[in-house]
């Protein structure tokens, strides 16, 4: 069995290839040198987070006032699922997981081209929820958090 499934994939992603005229998919972002995208594995939900500080100093016999201290690193949250039988499978999960492992900052550049600095994965999970006969992933649904570091690495 566990022969036939490599067959399967790269005779589905010839025919895939094909099919779409050759061309490689759109990239939707590049997180260091991986891209996201449907050859890959594509993120079905962006989410942005953002904070300012705002402390409080107390008065005398008045209502506190507050005061602007700065805001916190931007995090972004990407969450995606790869499919054993879909394009690369499963395996571009774990090379997201090998690009956290390096433990260094990454360039985040948009599908448009827009360079976003440079940015750190600080949390990954995935997750199988569906096997294939032999125990082998039939998905993996995964969860990754990027926080901003720097927009140059000379001057952090």
């Amino acid at each position: 069995m566990s022969e036939i499934i490599p067959l399967f994939e790269s005779a589905g992603q010839t025919e895939l290839s094909t099919a779409r005229g050759g061309q490689a998919a759109r990239v939707m972002l590049m997180l260091g040198d991986f891209a996201f995208s449907v050859d890959t594995t594509a993120y079905q939900q962006l989410t942005r987070e953002a904070a300012w500080r705002w402390s409080e100093q107390e008065r005398i016999g008045k209502q506190d006032l507050l005061q602007y201290t700065g805001k916190t690193a931007r995090t972004v949250r990407l969450e995606g699922e790869a499919h054993a039988f879909f394009r690369k499978g499963v395996d571009a999960v774990n090379d997201l997981f090998d690009l956290g492992e390096k433990a260094k900052p990454q360039q985040l550049v948009s599908g448009a081209g827009d360079v976003l600095g440079w940015w750190v994965m600080v949390d990954f999970s995935d997750a199988t929820s569906r096997f294939l006969p032999g125990g082998g992933q039939r998905n993996k649904n995964w969860t990754m958090t990027l926080k901003f570091y720097a927009d140059d690495l000379s001057n952090p």
